[in-house]
Order: structure tokens, then sequence, then C-alpha cells
């Protein structure tokens, strides 16, 4: 059995001896929390068997959602073909089949049997009280389980729902039935990919990981700038990027910069994957705003008084930024987008309307009138033009509109006001880096206090905020800015910062904090930690299984030879994470890629002398590089997405690769990697932990980088020996 199979195993015991009479009759607590649950009152539960059935009706295997966002719906087999691999994943012991056929006659003579079916009798609503094809009913027996939902949405959030109380108590779940829909469509977050390069991939794990906790959109902000202030004030220099690769010549000036791009390609399975998690992809290309990438191509478009806007007086303005989208909408599979459109010029109100409106127009009929859009909420001072009500805005700071005024002036409104749902990534002097959790438990009035949902704008005036029911309110979008750009943050700390607020925000959107089963602070205290860990089909945490704190650990001889190309090096931590000698005969080429947080990586390596990669990984690499300034000498650096982050103030000693008499000098380095930071010791003297400075300033962050474990050794130097730690959660 492998590690990870014997982790999970032991967890799954321990954990259902503990809760196995805690929850006999109530549920354990899931994020978000469901809207009604039932107990069957016989104190019976559902236990999961060695061998589970999943029948999907045959009648409604192929059916699709077409009410929702997305213009690309998955059919109720596709999301039971999730589910299926989530289980397996999750439950490795057991044996999942997947098949389909006549769900209310079912039956098999082994194991458990999970149906699912969608029927207009779910009859879930919204809190406005339209119609819903994300509501489902979970009915729970000790012989199985009935999935009925109103959509195939309805039917993954049922199986999220499942899959939670069942890793909360070790695979049971209590009979009876839960009765569960979403208060708000609109559940989403926003990442700011424009000033910071997110690979897909990690885009890809992060709306998985967004999934697990019913989180419905993924507004991915695809263009920006740095302030040119923040910089030297020269805005042609300035960092500026569009992340879409144009097909089309004619706009190739767009994207200099083609390695931080995203193909068609891989934008399409970035949707694609999303989709298939009931998350939706809800595209943001920035103007006539924050549109420096756009002036920087085309330098006559820029307004004169701040070259990250554009013009919209000049001609070929407008014309402009209709060629960028219609280049890029047929690549885009939501029927809203969102074309930014804040912070403009207010002496340009008049054109500005006009633009957001003619704008609206335009993707309306380039769509063949399946897209609309969005805008962010901007008071544009104009007593003769006004933005059309077809447009959807994004209300996020009172400075720059009344949400509340214009639900009552007949816009749709989503909620994404800064003082709840704004972080800006590393440092702010306005916002925090991650979400406050005190204010969205306790913050909701500032003299009542209360649990922030989507229906709260006005902290100090409740008045001033729409009600539940008001059908105009779509739902809350929470938003992590890079107002930094790339060299602020590194693209996986994105996770860490958002890890623990969005699941809160997520299931004050699912239930709003007046229903009388809403979230508490104590259930998600509870409940999060655990779920967060087990969330399936990703692994942000880049977490290693390991039978113990001791997670890998190797001892090359270096002694005359060196071991042949090809040749095994064994793990000694009994994880079996044997290495292999690479063929330049110097590296070791492990099975990992890179080491999560919490850790310790003690590595002892004869170093070259010259510069050069020590360890690389995945997402980082550790290497030996020249000190800047002049000083002269070598130092240690990480590389992360092509930016070097180098201990400043260390310095090298002088030391020969090899004495006289053929032995090695050898070098002890011990990275210590945690959520706060990473930290470096060499021959048992502190050489620096690893910091930015912020714009070029003496403000300085620190640095979370992950332990580089893929390749050890390289032009850096040979590595000897190394041992990697891992806290346990215990000892966290």
């Amino acid at each position: 059995m492998s590690p990870l199979n014997v982790a999970i195993a032991c967890y799954a015991l321990v954990l259902t001896a503990f809760l196995r009479d805690t929850f006999a009759a109530e549920l354990p607590p899931l994020v978000p929390a469901v809207h009604s649950f039932t107990a069957s009152g016989d104190g019976t539960s559902f236990q999961l068997s060695k061998v589970v059935h999943i029948v999907v009706d045959g009648n409604h295997a192929q059916d699709v959602d077409q009410s929702g966002l997305t213009l690309v719906p998955p059919t109720l087999l596709a999301f039971a073909q999730t589910f299926k691999a989530d289980f397996e994943e999750l439950f490795p012991q057991t044996n999942i089949l997947l098949s389909v056929g006549d769900a209310q006659k079912a039956g098999f003579a082994d194991g458990n049997l999970i149906t699912m079916t969608l029927s207009e009798l779910a009859n879930a609503t919204l809190a406005d009280g339209s119609p819903t094809a994300e509501g489902y009913e979970l009915r729970v027996s000790d012989s199985g389980i009935q999935i009925t939902a109103s959509g195939t949405k309805g039917a993954f959030w049922a199986s999220r729902t499942l899959l939670q109380g069942l890793v909360m108590t070790g695979g049971r779940f209590p009979s009876g039935v839960v009765v569960d829909q979403p208060d708000w469509a609109t559940r989403g977050f926003m990442l700011d990919v424009g000033r910071q390069w997110y690979p897909i991939g990690f885009l890809q794990e992060l709306c998985t990981y967004a999934s697990w906790f019913k989180i419905s959109e993924f507004h991915v902000h695809l263009s920006d700038n740095v302030s040119p202030q923040l910089g030297d004030g020269n805005a042609s220099t300035t960092y500026a990027r569009f992340r879409l690769r144009p097909e089309d010549d004619a706009l190739a000036g767009l994207t200099p910069h083609l390695n931080e791009t995203y193909s068609r390609e891989d934008f399409e399975a970035f949707q694609t994957h999303c989709t298939a998690r009931g998350v939706t992809i809800v595209p943001e290309l920035e103007s006539p705003d924050h549109a420096l990438v756009i002036t920087q191509w085309k330098p006559e478009l820029a307004l004169s008084s701040d070259p990250t806007l554009i013009n919209l007086t000049v001609p070929d303005a407008i014309p402009t930024i209709k060629a960028i989208w219609k280049e890029f909408l047929p690549w885009m599979h939501s029927k809203q987008v969102s074309i930014g459109a804040d912070e403009y010029d207010s002496a340009l109100a008049d054109d500005y309307n006009n633009f957001v409106n003619e704008m609206s127009t335009f993707v309306m009929e380039e769509s063949g009138n399946t897209k609309s859009i969005r805008i962010w909420g901007t008071k544009e001072p104009s007593n003769k033009t006004s933005v059309s009500k077809n447009i959807t805005i994004q209300h996020w700071e009172f400075d720059q509109d009344d949400p509340f005024r214009l639900i009552t002036a007949g816009y749709n409104v989503i909620n994404s006001d800064d003082f709840f749902q704004y972080i800006v990534m590393k440092q702010s002097g306005s916002y925090p880096q991650m979400l406050n959790q005190t204010r969205l438990w306790e913050g909701a009035n500032i003299v009542t206090g209360g649990i922030w949902d989507p229906h709260v704008f006005d902290r100090g005036n409740a008045t001033n905020n729409p009600g539940l029911t008001d059908p105009a309110l779509k739902g809350s979008i929470m938003a992590a800015w890079n107002d930094h750009g790339p060299t602020a943050s590194l693209f996986l700390e994105a996770f860490y910062a958002v890890r623990d607020g969005l699941p809160v925000v997520a299931s004050a959107a699912w239930q709003s904090a007046a229903r009388a089963n809403h979230l508490t602070r104590a259930q998600y205290l509870s409940g999060f930690p655990t779920l967060a860990a087990r969330a399936p089909a990703q692994n942000l945490a880049r977490r290693i299984p390991s039978l113990g704190p001791l997670v890998l650990a190797y001892n090359r001889s270096l002694a005359r030879p060196l071991p042949p190309p090809g040749a095994r090096i064994a793990d000694l931590s009994g994880n079996g994470y044997d290495a292999h000698v690479a063929p330049d005969g110097v590296a070791l080429l492990t099975p990992l890629g890179s080491a999560g947080h919490n850790y310790t990586l003690r590595v002892r390596a004869a170093l070259s002398g010259a510069p050069g990669v020590l360890l690389a990984g995945p997402d980082d690499a550790l290497a030996v590089v020249a000190r800047g300034g002049g000083g002269g000498g070598l130092t240690f650096a990480f590389n992360s997405s092509n930016v070097l982050y180098p201990l400043a103030n260390f310095t090298l000693p002088v030391t020969a690769a090899a004495t006289a008499d053929g032995d090695t000098e050898l070098t002890e380095i011990v990275l210590t990697g945690t959520d706060a930071g990473t930290s470096m010791v060499v021959d048992g003297v502190h050489a620096g932990d690893f910091v930015v400075a912020i714009d070029g300033t003496t403000v300085t962050v620190p640095l979370a980088f992950v332990g580089p474990i893929s390749t050890l050794g390289g032009a850096g130097g040979v590595v000897e020996g190394i041992e990697l730690r891992i806290a346990m959660e215990s000892e966290n």
C-alpha cells in the first residue's frame, strides 16, 4: 500500500471513531452549510462500503442546463464522471462504478447505491424566488442515496455536499433528507492576472479548489498595468500586460511578451476544466482605463493627461477596442463578459457613457445575441447620458457608485464591495492581504454586528441595502489584486491569500446570514481545515504523502567514481521516493515536484563555485548567482516565473570544490518555508530571509517559496545528501 493510502486509511479510522456517535443524527460541519436537513429519526446512517455504484438516470444523462451563465454546460453524465473521479481520489480503497440506467429500478447485490436524476418537482428557487438549476435533494438511508436535482449543476453540488460529509466522518452520512439551493447565482472570485503571470495549470487548480465550496464564477482580469507613479514615472516602460495571445497578426503589438500569454488552446482548456466543475470563467479585458498595454502599443490613443487611459475622442480609439474584442469574443464561453471600464476621466463622462453603451451593443451583436457585458461601478457626472440598464454593474467602492441607488434605478448589481471583499497581494495602505474574517463574521453593521452576506453594501446604514429577495441583486465576487506588479508576489501565494476567506464568502452567497441554518463561524472553524486539506483534484498546498515527518532522504556517496547515469539512489525515509542519477551524471531526478509549506530542507552539496541551479522544481528553483550591486562574489537566489529573488545581504564563502587529496568540501544549506516566508541557514549561520522590495522602495515583504525537489544538483553544485521534513498537521 502506498504512503498516501496508508495515511488516508489511518485518518479515516481515527476520524470515524471520533465522529460516529456525534453525527449519527445530524450533519457534520459542511462549507457551505445546507439550507435544510431533516434527520430520519431512526439513528441510522449511510456507511461507505468497498463498492459504490453510481447510476445516472438514462432519461437525463445527456441533459444540460441552458439557464446558467455558461454557453457550454456539461451533461448530467459529465458531472457524474467528475463526481466518480473525485470519489475515487478521496476514498481510494473503495471501488466506484458508474453506469447509466433506470435510477428508479437500479439495484445491486454488492456495495452502496447512489442514483442521480433530475426532476421539475425539485422546484428550487433563489432568494429572489426565481427558479434555479442549482438546487437538489439528497435523500440518504442506510441502504443508499438518491440525488434528485432541479438541473445538472444542482446534481453536481449535491455530490460536493455528499463528499464533504463523507470526508468529515470517514465514510458516513446520517440518514435523512437534505434540501438545498443557493440564495444567489453569482458566487464568485476575481484574480488580477494582468499584473502577475499565473500558469494556466495554477488557474485550473484554483478553480477546482473554489468549486469544492460551490463557487459558481471565476472572474479573470486579463489585462492591466502597474501605475507608472509606482516606478520611475516612465509610462512607456511600466509593466503592462495583455494575457490572451492573438491569432490576428494585426494585434501582435498587444503581446510582445508571448511567453506570458495564453493561447486559444490554453484558454479553451481552462474554461472546459472549470465548467466541468460548475464554475464559469468570466473574462475581463480592461478599457478604456487601466489600458496602458494598449497605449504602449498605440501611443496615439493615450489621453494626454494620463497615458493609462484611452482617449475616446480619438477616431481610432473605439475601433481598436472593438477589434480586440472581435478577436477574443469567440474564445469566451460565458453569457456575460467584463469590459472593465472604471476610474475613467470624469471630464469625458458623456464619451465614456456612450462608449460603454456602444460596446454593449457591439458585444451583443457580435456574439449573435448570446453575450452581454459587465462593468465596474463608475459614477460618471453627466446630466445628458447614462449607462444602459442592459449592463450589469459590479459595485466595488462607494466613491465610484451607489449600489442601492443603482438597484432602485433598475440596474442589475453584483456586490464586490472593497471593505469586505478586496485584498491586495503582499502590501497595501488600504486593503488587507487576506480577507478580514472579523469583518465577514462580525462586521455586517457597525452597530449591531452580524455576518456579512451579498445583500450588505452599507454597514453603517442598513436602509441603504437591498432586501434579500431583490431580483436586481445578483450575488457577490471577491477580488484579489496585484497592484504592485509581478515581482511583489509569487503565483502560488495567491492561493494562500484566498484559501481561507474564499470559502466564507462562497458560503455567504450560498445561504444568507438571515437563514436559520446559515454557516456559523464555529462550524466553519470546525470543518474548514479538514475540508481544505482534502479538496480533491488539486494540490495547491503541494502536499506530499508521507508515513511521517521525514518525507525524503538521500545519501549519495561522493567517492570517486560517482554513481553512473541511471543509477538508483534509495530514499531512506521509508516512503519509496527513490531517485535516479540524471544523464549528466551530476543531478538526481526524483519522482516529486515541490514541497509544500512547513518544510525543512537540509542539503549537503559540493558547490561548483560558479553560478548555476542547485535545486529545481515545477514552481521555483534555488540557484547560486552572482551578487548584484557591484559587491562581487556569489549568493543564493530563488527563481520563480523567471524573476530572481536573491539573498541580497549574504555572500558565499570562497571554497574549493575539492581538496588536494580528492575529498570534497561540503556546504550545508537548511531551507525552511512556511506560508509566512522562507529562511536560509548556511553552515550553521543564518544567511537571511527571502524578501522583496515593494515598488523599488525600502518597504520589504517576505516571500513564501515552496521547496524545489524535482531535480537535485546542477551547474551550481553536486548534491551529496538531502533530507526533507514536513511538520505534520498535529505539529502546526
